[in-house]
């Protein structure tokens, strides 16, 4: 008798922690959240001489704190380059936390005519043929990283960074 009262109770606890822990892992997945995200855009200021600042909402749901030390892009059309864009100032992203980040930028442009009416069309949510060439150097603790790509569709790359990006 002792024994059936044993492992019944065992068969118990282990139907029990089997069903908790299942029920946790669905939950963590309807919950699992991106890792970097920018939330919104809230703000742009500035003018092509003095560079340019936007106001970012930023979430980074890391464990450390993100440095942007160096960034760059160039902006193609239809594969004709419409412009440089680089980071004037390194930009820190505090860990855990959904935060408002000021991103200090300076704009070259190839060609003003041609750049403005890309902006235009971009801004109306028509992206195609605007193509981005970037790399981006993060450091996190003590290791650091650059992420580079070229060609990637503009479409995608806003799509990749950004769910929530207010029109």
């Amino acid at each position: 008798m002792k024994r059936f009262i044993k492992y019944t109770f065992l068969a118990l606890i282990i139907v029990a922690t089997l069903g908790l822990s299942s029920c946790a892992k669905q939950g963590q997945q309807r919950q699992r959240r991106q890792k970097f995200q920018v939330v919104s855009v809230d703000n742009l200021s500035g003018s092509i001489s003095e560079g340019w600042r936007i106001t970012l909402t930023i979430a980074n749901n890391t464990a450390s704190n993100l440095r942007i030390t160096n960034a760059s892009a160039f902006v193609r059309h239809n594969g004709r380059r419409i412009g440089r864009i680089t980071l004037n100032d390194e930009i820190l992203i505090p860990r855990r936390r959904c935060s408002q980040v000021v991103v200090p930028l300076r704009v070259t442009l190839a060609n003003p005519i041609a750049a403005l009416g890309v902006f235009n069309k971009v801004r109306k949510g028509d992206f195609s043929g605007v193509t981005v060439d970037y790399n981006v150097s993060v450091a996190a603790l003590t290791s650091h990283r650059i992420f580079e790509q070229e060609g990637v569709s503009l479409e995608k790359l806003a799509q990749q960074f950004n769910f929530g990006l207010k029109k």
